[in-house]
């Protein structure tokens, strides 16, 4: 199989480059020719190296919450740097409500203007998430531009951030924490939302009906 095979086969992101070494393993591995079940689509992700630490190597902190710290790392299975979030898990309580609700909903998002999350990988005390990385948001882009920014530029971003929004309302999901800190800029310029630890996915709303 090509990469693309893969790609679409296993769910991987689009801008997820495997090695060379990475899709010749998989193509020797029997579960990847065999019916795609739950089961076997967890044995080829692992047999890639996704859901284990030690795919990711920890490069520096970037910032710290009150379940959560965040931190530039490594992919040793690309060599891209990766966004690693690491949320403590309470013994008594477990993960947060808002991770649950930010895992559940990422991972059925694909688009250019939301961050993508790539991997997970929960052991006894930490549960990680495994974002692309992207070197600042707007609030530093602000920052770096003394406030001042060109009117260019500001239609740029709000029309990708209208294209990330209209997307998660179409699959009618809110985000409910849109603030500078929450939007991510690459090198590129390109916008992306993130943190979804707030967001709400609606279901279709029925009529109820009473017994008579």
């Amino acid at each position: 199989l090509l990469q693309e095979d893969i790609q679409k086969r296993l769910s991987l992101p689009a801008d997820l480059r495997l090695p060379l070494s990475v899709i010749e393993k998989l193509n020797r591995t029997p579960t990847l020719d065999q019916p795609l079940t739950r089961k076997n689509r967890r044995a080829s992700l692992s047999e890639i190296g996704f859901g284990k630490l030690e795919t990711y190597e920890k490069l520096e902190k970037l910032g710290e919450g009150t379940y959560a710290t965040v931190y530039k790392g490594r992919s040793r299975l690309t060599e891209k740097f990766v966004a690693l979030k690491e949320i403590r898990l309470e013994l008594e309580e477990g993960a947060p409500c808002t991770a649950i609700r930010e895992v559940s909903i990422l991972r059925d998002l694909r688009h250019a203007n939301i961050v993508t999350l790539h991997d997970i990988i929960h052991t006894e005390r930490i549960l990680t998430l495994v974002f692309e990385y992207v070197d600042r948001d707007l609030k530093q882009y602000l920052d770096e531009c003394q406030d001042v920014i060109s009117m260019k530029n500001v239609r740029l971003f709000l029309v990708q951030l209208l294209r990330g929004l209209n997307y998660c309302h179409q699959r009618r999901v809110l985000h409910r924490d849109l603030k500078p800190q929450n939007l991510l800029i690459n090198e590129k310029g390109e916008l992306k939302l993130a943190d979804f630890g707030l967001a709400r996915a609606k279901s279709i709303p029925t009529k109820t009906y009473s017994n008579e």
